[in-house]
């Protein structure tokens, strides 16, 4: 072998010896825990998973109404912190006013967004038009920052 070659085979192996092999279960386990196709990212980047243990919970995840978990990771502003975003909200300062909140019929007030104040004439089922397919997510499964009472 020619000694260019052979300095070059060296360089080469040398760079290479800094690598290391990681199996693709050991790397999907690092990049997406749950399973969800979400990264774990870093605290506050808008785009990795707030969630990484759970698998029901990422960005622009079907986000049922009322089960009290955010779990599109707080896409759409809720400024009440009542479970349902400002856009679909008839009071989103008021966090005891939403659609199918209960109904105090003697207060005046439409508590319930049906447009008027007492008992609701049809079924209320509080889903969202969006993702009406979406499973409430257990409040004990929902971790405490997204609304919830788990971990």
């Amino acid at each position: 072998m020619r000694p260019c070659a052979t300095v070059g085979m060296l360089v080469l192996l040398t760079a290479l010896s800094g690598c290391f092999y990681v199996s693709n279960d050991a790397f999907l386990d690092a990049w997406d825990r749950d399973g969800d196709g979400w990264p774990l990212g870093e605290p506050g980047d808008p785009d990795a998973d707030c969630a990484p243990f759970n698998g029901d919970i990422y960005p622009f995840a079907p986000d049922r109404r009322g089960d009290g978990c955010d779990s599109d990771c707080g896409r759409e502003t809720d400024t009440d912190g009542d479970d349902y975003p400002d856009d679909a909200d008839c009071a989103p300062a008021d966090p005891t006013i939403y659609p199918c909140a209960p109904e105090d019929e003697s207060d005046g007030i439409d508590s319930d967004c049906d447009g008027n104040d007492g008992a609701r004439t049809d079924e209320c089922l509080g889903l969202d038009p969006s993702f009406p397919d979406a499973q409430p997510i257990p409040r004990q499964d929902c971790p405490a920052s997204l609304g919830g009472t788990g971990s």
